[in-house]
């Protein structure tokens, strides 16, 4: 409890000085805020001042001079605040800063038509030279190497793009320009802002997410990309993870989860409570949930496509930062005019000090595993050893080759390492070691080429690997003396190539169509030995591989974003199975009244590799799940899935209602997956149905935005040789889940507040135990846990260090579960043996306590 109140007075200090500060009364001298005098000049001359907030910001004047000339008035101005006034044609007068002007040749802010605020990010392109900058958080940008005959192309996600020519404009001027977030035809973006800033909807029914434009989200300090997506309706996590994403009842490994073209079989630090992604260095993830484009294949749920950033800067970028799990660095730098090299690395802290938001991590993996059933024997007969570490490194190098080639190459690192040892202290009396190594890393080679305003292919190849290795080894010198030795390894090569070619047909329609080609390799290794009892062995082993053989052709057509249709089809050839799949994809989107539209989509999708749970190594707790391909026999059936969608959204500048009412089927579904583990003996085949709503209310004041998040989703399975041949619920059901949440922004200052419920997910009562320790159920998951309820915090403040805004910095906290709800995630049923018999031992999992979280970063732009 103190330490909660601690945090508590953490937040609200700051926001006492500032009142205090605001509150303070100078008597030496009478001061206007040069914003309020500002506006008190245009009401009364008629005339409109244009200017960015950080440039008018703590400027004051002493005189009232609004009813005095306006050129009377401007001196006035120059002479007290030392900032530039220029008046253009009418009576417009752009306000710039006289340092900031003169740094550059040529520069500018860029602002929303609407909102008249700075636009963050934009990118500003040199036509012929096909490089540029991104503005910074005051929509500045600026440029030296350039000449009056070049042409500046301004886009940005959401926004019309514009073209400046830049003989129009004079040296040594400021200008300001502004974009509207009016839709072109065949352009993507139909909301730009979906939730808050950096969350936006797509016309093919995607979702985008651009971690550098996020506000604060409650209960994070960093943002991370897959617990930011968590705030979408239809996607959760029962485990409480960030990296177990469950996509409209879709368990994680049904995901296809890219990171710039490399496919990621190990999405996750800490067993899922982190993602192993630097968001500093990734321009944008799109997240689809249905209705999915024929380019992704090889996965029958949701698919989240991470691209990092490519754009080569004009000058050193980068960032250091830290918070209490692990601490970051990022370097963009140019190599020329045509080369970038954008490099990051990430590592934990707490194998150096351990945190409070470490600690409360730890207890919530480690509970129900060996770790954890250890802890309470620590003391004056056994001492333990857990060293757990993790890292992961990223380099991307972009060389712009011409104005119609770029080729990109990224190179990406993620490890995870345990090594735990418990023994009796000061003896061999006792002695068992545990480790634990996941590493996943990949290279992907990208071409893109213009070979006309109207066609363009990209080409990229990528090789993949996967690594689960596990050991255990045990001494036990008492009684008559033994030892245990146990391994698990598992192991993935995948290798691949895809060619896009995009061709538009005109100003309403294209085309889009190419091939993929999959190789992989798999192979798992399950082994143990024991001399208890005379001794045991046995070994199990495998591998295989696969080729997988892709051809896809889809038709989009876009009137005026009024009617939107994407016909698409894949054709996939699995050597493997020796058998071909076809997969058709439509979305469809048509407006009826003003800003009022009809959705639908269907999907056909077919899964080629799998996540099993094994049970030889189970007694460790952690990360008993493993690879397989799937061959289409009876054993390993291929996942297909079918999803149809009916929907609607009412769409505005402040306000959004989006209605998703859908059905998934599934076939090829085994009973040795995370929906139905530990409830069924053997392994079973068998189909599998999610019948839900996705419902998305949310409504802008200005500054303030808030939005409901609803999901209603009903997971079954059926079996036919399981539960009297009824269907049961999943062991992961979670029928409602609703999310309400607040976000503030005032200047520097972002606040987020939301609150969580969730229905409690099903389990089973054992009705009886056999001799041989088989649980006896009468019906499949009849009962439900209590409902889950949960509150987050967070904010976050950003400063800079010098006036040319180069230098910034961020502080920030966040607060999971500021009440400290005990929630238990789900249950199961333990097998123990009472020295007689066998009987059954229920154990739960509790959610995450109270969980502070503090971070700092330094940042240069």
């Amino acid at each position: 409890m103190k330490l909660k109140f601690n945090f508590l007075i953490l937040i609200l200090v700051p926001f006492l000085l500032i009142n205090k500060l605001i509150a303070q009364d100078d008597s030496r001298e009478i001061r206007y805020n040069l914003k309020d005098y500002l506006l008190k000049i245009e009401s009364i001359h008629k005339v409109k001042f244009s200017y960015s907030d950080s440039v008018v910001d703590k400027k004051f004047v002493t005189s009232d001079r609004s009813n005095s000339e306006i050129q009377s008035i401007l001196s006035q101005l120059r002479k007290e605040t030392s900032l530039k006034y220029e008046i253009l044609k009418e009576r417009y007068i752009i306000v710039t800063d006289f340092k900031l002007n003169n740094e550059y040749k040529y520069c500018g802010f860029i602002f929303d038509e609407k909102q008249k605020t700075p636009i963050e990010s934009a990118n500003v392109l040199v036509k012929r030279l096909r490089r540029g900058v991104s503005s910074n958080s005051h929509g500045f940008f600026g440029f030296n190497n350039i000449t009056e005959s070049d042409t500046l192309l301004i886009s940005c996600l959401g926004f019309k793009s514009k073209t400046i020519f830049l003989k129009n404009l004079k040296k040594k001027k400021c200008v300001e320009i502004y974009l509207s977030k009016e839709i072109t035809e065949l352009e993507e973006v139909v909301v730009a802002d979906y939730l808050s800033e950096g969350l936006q909807n797509q016309v093919d029914g995607s979702v985008v997410v651009s971690p550098q434009k996020l506000t604060a989200i409650s209960g994070l300090t960093e943002p991370d990309i897959f617990q930011t997506i968590q705030f979408l309706p239809g996607i959760n996590s029962p485990y409480e993870t960030a990296s177990d994403i469950f996509i409209r009842g879709g368990s994680p490994e049904q995901n296809l989860i890219l990171f710039d073209g490399l496919k990621m079989y190990n999405a996750s630090h800490l067993f899922g409570m982190i993602s192993p992604f630097n968001p500093y260095t990734i321009n944008d993830v799109k997240i689809y949930k249905g209705g999915t484009s024929v380019e992704y294949g090889n996965h029958v749920s949701g698919v989240v496509d991470i691209q990092t950033k490519k754009q080569i800067p004009n000058k050193i970028k980068g960032g250091i930062g830290a918070n209490m799990t692990h601490f970051d660095a990022y370097l963009n730098v140019p190599i020329g005019k045509k080369i970038g090299v954008l490099v990051s690395g990430r590592r934990s802290l707490f194998d150096v000090f351990e945190t409070p938001t470490f600690n409360n991590f730890s207890s919530k993996v480690f509970q129900n595993s060996v770790i954890g059933n250890n802890k309470p024997l620590i003391g004056s007969t056994y001492e333990n050893k857990n060293d757990l570490n993790f890292f992961d490194i990223h380099t991307k190098i972009t060389y712009d080759i011409s104005n119609r080639d770029i080729l990109t190459f990224s190179y990406l690192n993620i490890q995870n390492k345990l090594d735990y040892s418990f023994n009796t202290i000061n003896s061999n009396r006792y002695v068992t070691k545990d480790h634990l190594k996941i590493k996943n890393l990949g290279i992907s080679l990208k071409w893109n080429h213009e070979w006309s305003d109207n066609i363009n292919h990209t080409i990229s190849m990528h090789s993949s690997e996967y690594d689960s290795y596990y050991n255990y080894e045990g001494e036990f010198n008492f009684g008559t003396p033994y030892f245990q030795k146990a391994l698990k390894t598992n192991f993935i090569r995948d290798n691949g190539l895809k060619v896009v070619v995009e061709t538009k047909l005109n100003k309403k329609s294209a085309f889009l169509s190419g091939y993929e080609f999959l190789n992989t390799k798999l192979g798992f290794d399950i082994n143990r030995v024991t001399t208890v009892n005379n001794g045991y062995f046995y070994d199990i082993s495998d591998d295989q591989h696969n080729n997988l053989h892709s051809f896809f052709l889809n038709y989009s057509f876009n009137k005026k974003s009024k009617t939107i249709l994407n016909l698409g089809v894949r054709v996939n050839y699995s050597s493997l199975s020796n058998k071909s799949f076809l997969s058709p994809r439509i979305h469809f989107e048509q407006e009826f009244l003003k800003n009022l539209f009809v959705k639908t989509s269907y999907e056909d999708k077919q899964q080629f590799v799998n996540q099993y749970f094994e049970t030889h190594t189970s007694d460790f707790g952690l990360e008993n799940q493993f690879w397989l391909l799937m061959d289409n026999s009876n054993a390993l059936p291929i996942l297909q899935n079918k999803q149809y969608t009916l929907g609607f959204i009412y769409r505005s500048d402040k306000n959004i209602f989006d209605i998703d009412l859908y059905k998934k089927v599934s076939s090829g579904v085994s009973s040795q997956t995370r929906g139905n583990m530990g409830n069924i003996q053997g392994v079973q085949e068998g189909t599998g149905e999610v019948t839900g709503i996705d419902v998305l209310l949310k409504k802008s004041f200005g500054s303030y935005v808030s939005w409901i998040n609803y999901s209603y989703a009903k997971s079954t399975f059926n079996f036919p040789e399981v539960n009297g041949g009824r269907s049961f619920l999943s062991n992961l059901d979670i029928t409602n889940n609703l999310q309400w949440t607040h976000n503030l922004k005032y200047k520097n200052l972002n606040v987020s507040f939301a609150w969580l419920y969730k229905t409690g997910t099903p389990y089973s009562l054992i009705d009886s135990v056999e001799d041989d320790g088989t649980f006896i159920v009468e019906t499949l998951n009849s009962f439900r846990l209590p409902s889950y309820h949960r509150v987050d915090f967070s904010s976050s403040y950003e400063f800079s260090f010098d006036k040319l805004k180069r230098w910034n910095g961020r502080i920030g906290i966040s607060l999971l579960n500021i009440f400290d709800t005990k929630n238990i995630l789900f249950r199961k049923n333990k097998r123990v043996y009472n020295g007689e018999n066998f009987e059954s031992q229920i154990v739960d999992n509790i959610s995450l306590g109270f969980t502070p979280n503090v971070v700092i970063r330094v940042f240069m732009r």
